[in-house]
């Protein structure tokens, strides 16, 4: 039976009565219960070798036990690998809305696209993942907290073109131009990027409760189709908007919606390849090399 589906043990209330802390994956709630309670509920099925092992070392072992999953110590390798994948995210986004403002022919099927069309559809991955193993509210802290980068960013390159120039530069007027440009394309790109990242994960959320979290591929293909095409219409059509053709801009859209669509089909293996890297390294066990010594030691 596989683990981790549904639910994931975040740590421990230390309180007169001792509690758990649980995440609802589905979700990104998160849910306090009773040791007694969550040891002979469904939840706990759920659990992998390490949180039960953890469960019954709270239930059963004297009130001074500490475990990998106590909240002064939470899990730090799922924690790390949480920040990796927003950071990624984040530089995906910023490349994205950098390379966004220049249109590129490739001749050979006659796709009118920006460079950032080859960047981009790795987001939808990005989340897929955030969203499979930390739940929907985590998924939506990622999305935001790419977007204000992205803001900060572009904000500060329009305070850098505002600043007087050295007269004998002779980048002077490009540079401003250049800096114009990411500025019209971000409001785009932010109006797409908010609203097909979280359409993705909501559409990723439901489908996993539906299928009782079987049958990963549905869930990933059909939550990046219908967000790459949502993506591509309010991108294509706020950025180019009276800048390129209607025809242009429609080839542009089916342009980048073929694209993402063969990202969205490629990107299911990466993602199962994910999944068995964190049941392998994420939720494996501490070793009793990284147990810390004397008061501050953590069981295993």
């Amino acid at each position: 039976m596989e683990q981790n589906q549904k639910y994931k043990l975040l740590g421990f209330n230390r309180a007169d009565t001792i509690t758990a802390n649980v995440m609802v994956l589905a979700t990104g709630k998160h849910i306090t219960i009773g040791l007694q309670e969550l040891e002979s509920s469904e939840i706990s099925d759920d659990f992998n070798p390490n949180e039960l092992k953890a469960l019954y070392r709270r239930l059963y072992g004297d009130g001074n036990t500490v475990t990998a999953y106590d909240l002064g110590d939470r899990h730090e390798r799922s924690w790390y690998a949480y920040l990796i994948l927003s950071v990624a995210l984040t530089v995906i986004y910023l490349l994205s809305t950098v390379s966004g403002v220049k249109p590129i022919l490739i001749p050979v099927v006659n796709f009118v696209v920006p460079p950032a069309i080859f960047i981009y559809p790795l987001s939808f991955i990005f989340v897929d993942i955030i969203n499979e193993f930390y739940g929907l509210k985590m998924a939506r802290r990622t999305i935001l907290i790419s977007f204000v980068s992205n803001t900060l960013f572009v904000t500060g390159l329009w305070i850098t073109s505002l600043l007087p120039g050295l007269a004998e530069w002779e980048l002077n007027a490009s540079y401003s131009a250049f800096v114009q440009s990411i500025i019209a394309v971000l409001f785009a790109s932010s109006a797409a990027y908010l609203i097909s990242e979280n359409i993705n994960s909501m559409i990723l959320c439901k489908i996993k409760e539906l299928t009782n979290s079987r049958y990963l591929f549905i869930r990933v293909i059909t939550s990046n189709v219908i967000a790459s095409a949502i993506d591509s219409v309010i991108f294509c059509t706020l950025a180019f908007y009276n800048v390129l053709s209607i025809e242009t801009i429609k080839t542009m859209i089916i342009s980048q919606f073929i694209i993402k669509l063969m990202y969205a089909l490629i990107g299911v293996g990466p993602i199962y390849a994910t999944r068995a890297l964190f049941r392998k390294y994420i939720n494996k066990e501490i070793t009793l090399s990284r147990v810390k010594p004397a008061k501050e030691c953590v069981e295993i």
